[in-house]
């Protein structure tokens, strides 16, 4: 193996234009491009089977089809493989082929050096056309005479010479000329085209008509009659094009149009890319009706620039991932053809099953290449489409670069053979444009332009150990709490190890952090295997960037402003924290005075033409009523673990929540009292309950129950905690533990989800605050409902926060 003889291109990009197999519009005598039968290029020729089963010289209805697809899916390369199909097909004759590589804001220069490079040698189609037209008009003018009917007839029988009979009957050839140009025009819907077609019926003016289809400016002459601009813009070669196609399709001719990369249009000017899509919308038009086939290649974002109603007119043909057989396929042909045993591409075999390997193979000995598929091995290639995500493109280049490796193998070691840590090798060596120092170089100059302030880790910790959070490469404080953004760079990641060292940098930068809260983001240098994204993204809580010359500012930029807005809004939450608490006691004094309140209300209203002596009785009563609601009075004390005051306020303020919503209602006591001063019997009273008021008691007992067990895990995690402190060089808390309280508070988060507290709302309707119309009790009740809500939801995140900051302080 001589590493000059690589048989796979080291820049796997198919083009339309200037390719070994194609002229500037059609076939050069250059090889066949290599192909495998994939369901997009099934689909493709399915479609244009279809199209050239219509009938010639008849109405019929054209196609445009959309090739969409990712960059590197195949698009071009089914494009051209559409282009040679048209170009060496059956038929009496060609199609009319026109090919556009990608739009260029200079549509002149295409039109001029791309489409009508071989227009002069169409001429006879032209006239042709226009010659039956000029038939016709001249028929018609003869209309009015019996005795002429024979020679109209001969007229648009096409059997007589319509410049001849106008001569000889001595007609207004102005005025024939003038109907002409009018049905052109009403036919093409371009007056220019209109006039330049009829001026081509006299001898005078071909040569500059021709001269400005071919995008030369307008002569003199032409200008004279309202031709006055070339055909150099987007809007005048669609027009162009446009009325080429009126022609071919009826003259009886196949035409085709095929554009590349239609997405370029979207890094354009705003007026420039309006103006393209609304003249590209009337060319696919165009096309469907009047029999033409219109084919562009697109990626998926960009398909959406079109208006809904061209869209319904397209037929969208989805490239897909290469499966192992067709990789194994389009590995085989690329070697034969090195080889020279190359099979004829419409005579080739369906791929032969992959999955039959030879039977019993010796698990330690290592995988032979089969001798058509040498230095690669099945095994080997399942790795490569693995690694590639099945995108083409990518997949030549890792074998380019994995047969490199291979040839250079020294002669003493054997056969060449392609094993994982070659196709590892040759990803490297394919991905990784960059060394690690200019990606740090190109992370510097992102954040210097967002004139951000970040340190690298050798500033972060001059002057105390490092450990693993060492290896960040740089930290983007955020807010004034201690958070902060890691960033760190990797090589390649190809395998489950290199995310195991990440997940360990990562603990270690949240470590350092503190309490503080800390969001890592990882740079990856090269390739990152999509299943090995999911699990960093999972880890980070980021999607992972990915190193590249082309979008790696932009996505950069992007991904740290999103993750400074997290910590920025963590960051205000903690600020206020410290008043929220002093705010909640101020609040919780203000409640117990409304409740008093409240009470008084009730009695008053009940008590109606009672003595001075019993109001009084009631007043002085009410100090001997149980105090606003203890939740925690009955738990035995004995039984609670100490907790450091941080911490135990977020629970205190849970119970209570859960303990102001849960009191004595004023109708449990009411159903007690007995009215004296009432005349006759008395009678006892029944108070009912309905199934909401059951359903909400029992989920306040249950949340009580589960904020008790939480409460007491985390304080006998607290004691562990404190116990390491007296343990020399032990980290407080270590990771282990840091990981097993962040369990317990998540096990209480989802737990605490099934618990259905929205049936809290139905003890509000019969707690006792709710009697009466009053603003002040409606106000209480609302204010009782959101301070429950507010100390229930996300307690398990504060409890962790104040339970990290105890612990190291």
């Amino acid at each position: 193996m001589d590493p000059r003889d690589n048989p796979f291109p080291s820049v796997p990009i198919a083009r339309l234009t200037g390719s070994s197999d194609l002229l500037p519009v059609g076939l050069q005598g250059g090889r066949v491009p290599i192909t495998v039968e994939t369901g997009a290029i099934a689909a493709m020729r399915a479609q244009l089977d279809a199209w050239r089963r219509q009938r010639l010289n008849v109405p019929s209805v054209g196609r445009a089809l959309a090739v969409v697809g990712d960059l590197g899916t195949g698009k071009s390369h089914i494009a051209r493989d559409l282009a040679h199909t048209v170009m060496t097909g059956p038929g009496p004759a060609a199609p009319v082929l026109w090919l556009i590589d990608e739009p260029v804001w200079d549509f002149g220069q295409i039109y001029r050096e791309r489409l009508v490079t071989d227009l002069k040698d169409q001429k006879s189609v032209f006239y042709e056309v226009l010659l039956d037209y000029y038939s016709d008009v001249t028929a018609e003018s003869l209309a009015g005479s019996r005795s002429l009917d024979s020679i109209a007839a001969g007229l648009k029988g096409r059997d007589l010479d319509p410049q001849a009979v106008i001569d000889a009957l001595n007609l207004s050839e102005a005025a024939i000329r003038a109907d002409l140009e009018r049905r052109l025009q009403g036919l093409t819907e371009h007056g220019k085209f209109a006039s330049a077609l009829a001026l081509l019926q006299i001898p005078g003016f071909q040569n500059a008509v021709w001269e400005w289809f071919m995008g030369h400016p307008p002569s003199d002459i032409l200008r004279e009659r309202g031709i006055d601009s070339p055909i150099d813009d987007v809007s005048s070669v669609f027009e162009a094009l446009a009325v080429f196609a009126f022609l071919y399709g009826r003259a009886g001719r196949r035409f085709i149009l095929v554009v590349d990369m239609l997405e370029k249009v979207l890094e354009w000017p705003i007026d420039r890319r309006t103006a393209f899509v609304q003249a590209f919308e009337k060319l696919v038009n165009v096309y469907v009706s009047v029999g033409g086939l219109l084919v562009f290649c697109v990626v998926p974002d960009a398909l959406g620039m079109l208006g809904e109603g061209v869209q319904e007119r397209i037929r969208p043909i989805r490239t897909t991932a290469l499966t192992d057989e067709e990789t194994v396929e389009l590995t085989r042909r690329y070697l034969e053809r090195a080889r020279g045993t190359e099979r004829p591409a419409l005579d080739a075999p369906d791929p032969e099953p992959v999955a039959a390997d030879p039977p019993a193979p010796d698990p330690g000995a290592p995988e032979e290449a089969p001798a058509d598929l040498a230095p690669f091995t099945v095994g080997s290639l399942r790795y490569i489409r693995s690694l590639a995500g099945g995108v083409p493109r990518r997949m030549l280049k890792i074998c380019h670069h994995a047969w490199a490796q291979a040839a250079r193998r020294a002669p003493g070691d054997g056969p060449p053979v392609v094993d994982e840590v070659i196709v590892r090798d040759a990803v490297r060596a394919t991905f990784e444009t960059a060394t690690l120092e200019q990606v740090r170089a190109s992370i510097r100059s992102v954040l210097e332009l967002e004139s951000r302030r970040f340190e690298p880790s050798p500033v972060r910790f001059s002057a105390r150990p490092a450990g693993e959070a060492g290896k960040v490469d740089f930290w983007i404080p955020v807010g004034r709490q201690g958070a902060a953004i890691a960033v760190l760079t990797t090589d390649s990641v190809m395998q489950a190890i290199q995310v195991e060292r990440l997940e360990r940098i990562v603990w270690a930068a949240r470590k350092d952090t503190g309490a503080a809260p800390c969001q890592p983001l990882v740079v990856v240098n090269g390739y990152l295997s999509p299943a090995l994204r999911q699990r960093i993204a999972e880890l980070t809580d980021a999607q992972p960037v990915v190193y590249s010359d082309r979008d790696f500012t932009v996505t950069l930029r992007e991904a740290v402003r999103e993750l400074a807005r997290r910590l920025e809004a963590a960051d205000r939450d903690g600020v206020l924290e410290v008043i929220r608490s002093r705010v909640e006691d101020i609040t919780y004094q203000q409640t117990t005075v409304l409740d008093y309140l409240q009470r008084i209300d009730g009695r008053v209203e009940q008590a109606d033409a009672a003595s001075a002596r019993r109001l009084g009785e009631l007043l002085r009563s009410l100090p001997a009523d149980p105090e606003p609601p203890e939740p925690r009075a009955h738990r035995p004390r004995a039984a609670r673990h100490r907790m450091p005051e941080d911490v135990e306020r977020h629970f205190d303020r849970a119970f209570d929540a859960i303990g102001l919503m849960s009191g004595v209602p004023a109708t449990f006591r009411d159903v007690f009292t007995v009215d004296e001063t009432a005349a006759g019997d008395l009678r006892p009273r029944r108070l009912g309950f309905t199934m909401d008021e059951f359903q909400a008691v029992g989920v306040a007992v249950l949340l009580e129950k589960l904020l008790e067990a939480f409460r007491d895990s985390v304080a006998t995690w607290l004691e562990q905690a404190y116990a390491t402190r007296s343990l020399p060089g032990e980290a407080v808390p270590t990771t282990a533990q840091e990981r097993r309280l962040r369990t317990i508070c998540r096990s209480y988060e989802i737990t605490a989800e099934m618990l259905p507290v929205f049936r809290l709302e139905s003890m509000a309707a019969f707690g006792p605050f709710t009697e009466g119309p009053e603003p002040i009790e409606h106000a209480s009740r609302t204010f009782r409902r959101a301070e429950a809500e507010d100390a229930l939801s996300r307690l398990g995140e504060r409890v962790l926060a104040a339970a990290m900051a105890s612990v190291r302080a």
